[in-house]
């Protein structure tokens, strides 16, 4: 307990599913959080839930003067931002010829844009602190994409790339800022359930979804929480530019015979 304590962070997508994980474990360790997030509605009613050590903060995390706003708030509520996790995303599986531009753009906005503009907002607050950490939560999808995960996995390998630069950057500068990513693998989050719901048979798909995994089984958004927290934390105050796997072996796991990279 308490490994966040008088931290700030801020979890843009915070209001549900992973991020609203995130939020309360953070909580529970003694930050100040924000949740920063586009969904007012499920933003304020976590952040009513967890009391006054929690705020909820509107941002369209693709739009610069929106997160000059949120910056800006959070540092009049709670000062200069310590912390940084960037879990707002999207998903919408579509193949190579299913896809379409727009689809295509609109992942690299949300992934790209986003991230990019956190992380540059995100320095600038931290530097009156003279250091922080920021957390970008990737996936399984950017080392080893589906066939339907086309403009997702290359919009979160634009993220990574970014994570690693970031990293670099803050190191040269001599900023004790680090910049680190998760990759979780299928978690349990409301949007995994759409899919689950929406399938013809539920339970056979989750068990194909379970059967990814050498643990045979998806993972929980507290297990991922989990993990932020370690690379939110001084606990890994020597990690910078690493890439944290959250999947159940899914990464270790030999491609299929025929199907190598």
């Amino acid at each position: 307990m308490n490994r966040l304590s008088n931290k700030v962070a801020m979890v843009t997508g915070g209001a549900n599913g992973i991020g609203a994980g995130i939020v309360s474990l953070f909580i529970n360790e003694g930050a100040k959080v924000v949740i920063a997030d586009n969904n007012a509605d499920a933003g304020n009613a976590l952040a009513d839930s967890l009391g006054e050590q929690c705020q909820y903060i509107y941002l369209d995390v693709t739009e610069a003067s929106a997160w000059q706003r949120a910056m800006q708030a959070t540092e009049e509520v709670f000062g200069p931002l310590d912390i940084l996790v960037q879990s707002a995303g999207i998903s919408r599986p579509a193949s190579i010829e299913d896809a379409s531009l727009d689809d295509w753009r609109e992942h690299m906005k949300v992934h790209g844009e986003g991230a990019f503009l956190g992380c540059r907002a995100a320095i600038a607050s931290m530097k009156k602190n003279h250091a922080g950490s920021i957390v970008n939560i990737s996936s399984v999808e950017s080392i080893r994409p589906g066939p339907l995960f086309t403009c997702y996995g290359a919009a979160k390998a634009a993220q990574d790339a970014l994570t690693k630069t970031v990293a670099l950057h803050c190191g040269e500068m001599g900023y004790d800022i680090r910049c680190n990513s998760v990759h979780p693998a299928a978690t349990y989050t409301p949007l995994l359930q759409q899919y689950l719901e929406s399938a013809p048979d539920p339970k056979a798909l989750e068990k194909i979804y379970a059967g990814m995994q050498p643990l045979n089984r998806i993972a929980t958004v507290e297990e991922v929480a989990n993990s932020v927290l370690f690379l939110a934390s001084d606990e890994s105050s020597f990690m910078t530019g690493h890439q944290m796997y959250v999947d159940g072996g899914v990464l270790a796991k030999p491609y299929p015979s025929g199907q190598g990279a």
